[in-house]
């Protein structure tokens, strides 16, 4: 841990005045390189300029601002610095890295081009030997790896798909060059041949099919040029020249798509965990996200090899060329790493039936954690103290489950690798990269303008990439980094390895925290083999200092330690809540419950002082569409029902720090204020979804002269209480209060009045009763002692439990009740299907609809009106862009309501038969809420 605490500043800034020494040097060092270069050019900034009115006043000026930004950024950025931050993949950088940054950014070396960045260019091109000896790419019969940084994962996954794109066009395009138009390479076509997976012989190029052409293996595709200019002598510039006007990246995929007659787009495989880079890559690219093949993952959120199998071979069934299959090695969503070695095995397996493809591995996350597997060179193995318990503190380091050990060695025969110095590398941002295990990958992506390939004996690496300009500075931040801790497993994988220790000591917590007798469940993502293992890890792990664990009589609580969490330093966990001992199965309250635990536990507002927050975490979404059994296991495991089919919002930890696996009684204290929080949002939840008595608001519709009074209840998503949908057909039981609201509604012909329950009460106090006692108010109006009012008939009494209701908003209409006599009194109300919604509520509509409708049936409501506009294209609806005003007509179709009248949904407004159309024109009172139903 020694070396690990060398290499930070520190939570509380212990390493200061070595930081400050540090950038004391480079800044000395760099005084003296301006000073020393060319010396009798003079000074250029005299002393009287400095002296001057202008100058002060600018120094000031910068310095007062400095000072004032300064203070901003220290009371309102994130402390990535404090092991209190368990939110993103964020940390402080290293010592290292920071000064290899501040070292190079004073020259502001450009990589794109080595005449601007000779020394950085190199050091770049040694960061991707470093990269790729990590990630287990070796040199293989004159087939050497090759890396380079990029600004981002997102980059480095783009460069890859643009090079496996690149790859399986190119025979496509070479085989137009040679048969077809002006045929610039004829001269090949009696005599070259290549390698194919249907003969033990190679075969006439010419002559291949273009299933052939689309599936030659990836070493056969590149070692054409090089037998090319070996068979034939053909200089490499007149090669890409010839085929520059019959590449993809000349013509367009699409152009040797329909030249070869290919009715079959490629595509790509991914699993459900994978970044969103890939489809936006896909859609800059050409390829299409729609080409983007989802493989489902399992319960463990990796990817289901089944699942890959079945797609891969429904591809080869259907003739259809794949351009890679991707492998996640640490989902940044559950720090899952999906089974590479099984993947290569398929990649081998159809490549022998005529599938050919590569496999990616977008390590971003999970790439450094391959240092953890390689031994340390001889001269470095005894650089660490000898033995950290000797230390005043046991700083002990976990080792990677054992699965997932053998995932990361097969990084080494993945065809390309994305990794991200700036995630689990600690290195400033930006800093991406990507590495081939065949650097010969890299020329398929030359794109040069000529000022870039000036220098004779310099790489320009720009000319390799999707990136213009690059800085220089990640590239030494990396290789500083690297040099000082060194990519094994006493340097940055110790590192990692101490991570990984707090992450199981958290999921310890995650997995202890609750029990059947609490009123909150927090269930981890990762399950542990055997739910009884809960007393044991309280037992042997919970409470137990580091030195307990490390050095106990058995090794019983180093192996339950190390049986939890993900398989990096994510821990991903949901919580859950129980009213009366009954477990909450509603997935949208569990939702609203981890929402309210994630805004106590993260900075949501601009100006929120990061002091506020004690503790950060993080949070995503298993969206069903995507995460499928995966997310409906995990929804079983919190008592959730999973008819519904809702995505899960998800809470999640991830452990950067080194430093807490110092201090274990703040990880203690974090998860206890953890429970805190959810202790209190547990109570708010409860009461949330426990009926109880309340005054109860209704519309009143109707009511006139000659019209029955219809109360439409005013409902709450998100309260037991208000969760349902009801229409009631009542009326005013005293003559003289009839009278009253009669003149009242006739004074204001355009006025909505409510009736507000007299007394507390429930909602089914009201609808098992004949008579609810109310106060009946409205514009200038308000009969300020109770009303008695008759409960005649219910209309509609249908819950809005999130269960019941659509996945998708109606796309061809919006949905009303429609209720009333047909003359003088007839009311609409909007049908709920799908939260968010708004209450929409028009009374003394006016219908002209053929045929006409039975009045029995309007009534009773029996029928629903759908009005001709697309609800789904007005969601989220605001009552200010609202059409439904008052007087406006619509196209409308009249259906009955097919199901009774308490019957729950979904699809509460399909399945009846239409009985007529015509159009409907609103009244003149028109209620529109889109707030308190919500």
């Amino acid at each position: 841990h020694e070396l690990i605490a060398a290499c930070f500043i520190g939570p509380r800034a212990e390493n200061s005045n070595k930081i400050k020494e540090i950038f004391d040097s480079v800044l000395l060092q760099h005084v003296e390189t301006r000073r020393n270069y060319r010396p009798e050019d003079g000074d250029f900034i005299t002393a009287e300029m400095m002296n001057s009115e202008t100058y002060t006043d600018t120094m000031r000026l910068t310095q007062t601002l400095v000072d004032t930004l300064g203070g901003l950024l220290s009371r309102y950025s994130i402390p990535f610095f404090s092991p209190r931050y368990l939110g993103h993949m964020c940390m402080e950088t290293s010592i290292p890295a920071l000064a290899g940054w501040l070292m190079s950014i004073l020259y502001n070396p450009n990589n794109v081009a080595f005449e601007v960045s000779p020394i950085t260019t190199t050091i770049e091109l040694l960061v991707g030997q470093q990269l790729c000896e990590m990630l287990g790419y070796k040199a293989e019969r004159n087939v050497e790896p090759w890396g380079h940084l990029a600004a981002d994962g997102t980059i480095a996954n783009m460069e890859s798909m643009w090079a496996a794109r690149s790859l399986k066009f190119y025979p496509l395009s070479l085989h137009a060059a040679v048969t077809r138009d002006n045929r610039p390479l004829a001269f090949i076509a009696s005599e070259f041949k290549v390698p194919v997976w249907d003969s033990p012989e190679p075969q006439l190029f010419s002559s291949l099919t273009t299933w052939q052409l689309l599936n030659l293996a990836p070493s056969v595709i590149l070692n054409i040029p090089g037998q090319l200019v070996s068979q034939y002598s053909i200089s490499a510039d007149f090669l890409t020249e010839t085929l520059a006007p019959y590449l993809a990246q000349t013509t367009g995929k699409d152009t040797l798509l329909r030249m070869y007659d290919v009715s079959t787009e490629p595509c790509y495989l991914l699993p459900s965990t994978r970044h969103y880079s890939w489809p936006k890559a896909a859609a800059l690219l050409g390829i299409g996200s729609a080409n983007c093949i989802n493989v489902p993952v399992d319960c463990n959120a990796c990817m289901d090899m089944h699942e890959l199998e079945t797609a891969l071979q429904a591809c080869l069934d259907a003739r259809r060329p794949v351009y890679a299959v991707v492998a996640v090695i640490g989902s940044t969503e559950e720090g899952s790493v999906d089974p590479l070695q099984d993947i290569i095995a398929l990649r081998d397996e159809f490549a022998l039936r005529g599938l050919s493809f590569i496999v990616h591995a977008d390590a971003a996350w999970g790439g450094y954690f391959a240092s953890m597997l390689r031994p340390p060179p001889p001269r470095e193995s005894h650089r660490q103290d000898k033995v950290n318990s000797n230390s005043a503190r046991c700083v002990p380091a976990i080792p990677l489950h054992s699965h997932t050990a053998v995932k990361l060695r097969a990084l080494g025969r993945a065809d390309s690798i994305t990794i991200d110095p700036h995630k689990s590398g600690y290195i400033p941002y930006p800093a991406g990269g990507l590495c081939y295990r065949d650097g010969r990958m890299r020329h398929l992506l030359t794109w040069s303008a000529p000022y870039l390939i000036q220098g004779k004996d310099g790489t320009s690496i720009g000319i390799y990439g999707i990136e213009g300009s690059k800085p220089g500075a990640p590239a030494v931040a990396c290789f500083l980094h690297h040099m000082v801790l060194g990519l094994h497993a006493e340097g940055h994988g110790a590192l990692l390895g101490e991570v990984c220790w707090t992450s199981r000591r958290f999921a310890a917590h995650w997995a202890t925290m609750s029990s059947s007798h609490t009123s909150f469940l927090v269930i981890p993502f990762n399950a542990f083999p055997d739910e009884s293992h809960q007393d044991l890890i309280r037992t042997f792990v919970l409470n137990k200092s580091n030195e307990e664990i490390i050095h106990a009589a058995d090794e019983k609580p180093y192996d339950l330690l190390c049986s939890l969490g993900s398989e990096l330093n994510i821990n991903a966990f949901a919580c859950n809540f129980r009213i009366d001992g009954r477990i909450n199965d509603d997935v949208e309250e569990a939702n609203a419950l981890n929402r309210r635990i994630f805004d106590r536990f993260s900075i949501t507002r601009p100006a929120q002082d990061n002091k506020d927050c004690a503790l950060f975490l993080s949070s995503t979404v298993f969206k069903h569409s995507e995460y499928g059994e995966c997310v409906r296991n995990f929804q079983r495991r919190m008592g959730l029902e999973t008819e519904s089919r809702q995505d899960l919002f998800v809470l999640r930890n991830v452990v950067m720090s080194p430093f807490s696996s110092t201090n274990m009684n703040l990880v203690k204290e974090l998860a206890d204020e953890f429970q805190r929080v959810l202790e209190e949002e547990t109570q708010e939840a409860i009461r949330c979804n426990t009926i109880g008595v309340q005054i109860h608001q209704f519309i009143m519709q109707g009511g006139g002269a000659e019209d029955e009074l219809y109360l439409v209840y005013r409902p709450c998503f998100h309260r037991a209480n208000g969760r349902r949908q009801v229409i009631l057909r009542a009326g005013i039981q005293d003559a003289r209060r009839q009278r009253e609201f009669q003149e009242a509604r006739e004074e204001c012909p355009d006025g909505v009045f409510m009736l507000a329950t007299a007394e507390e009460m429930t909602l089914e106090d009201i609808l098992s009763g004949t008579s609810v006692s109310g106060v009946v108010s409205g514009p200038g109006f308000s009969l300020q002692s109770p009303t008695q009012i008759s409960i005649i008939c219910v209309l509609k009494n249908r819950p809005l439990d999130s269960r019941y209701r659509d996945k998708e908003y109606p796309v061809s209409h919006t949905p009303f009740y429609v209720y009333g006599a047909p003359i003088g009194g007839l009311h609409i109300s909007h049908i709920l299907t799908r939260a968010p919604n708004a209450e929409i509520l028009s009374s003394d509509v006016t219908l002209d609809v053929h045929p006409p409708l039975p009045s029995s049936d309007l009534r009773d409501g029996k029928l629903i009106a759908r009005i001709q506009r697309s609800e789904a294209s007005m969601q989220p609806l605001a009552a200010q862009h609202m059409p439904f005003k008052p007087t406006s007509r619509f196209a409308v179709e009249i259906f009955t309501d097919s199901r009774d009248a308490d019957d729950p949904g979904p699809r509460l407004t399909y399945g009846g038969t239409r009985v007529a159309r015509g159009t409907i024109t609103l009244g003149r009172r028109v209620f529109v809420d889109c707030d308190s139903l919500n």
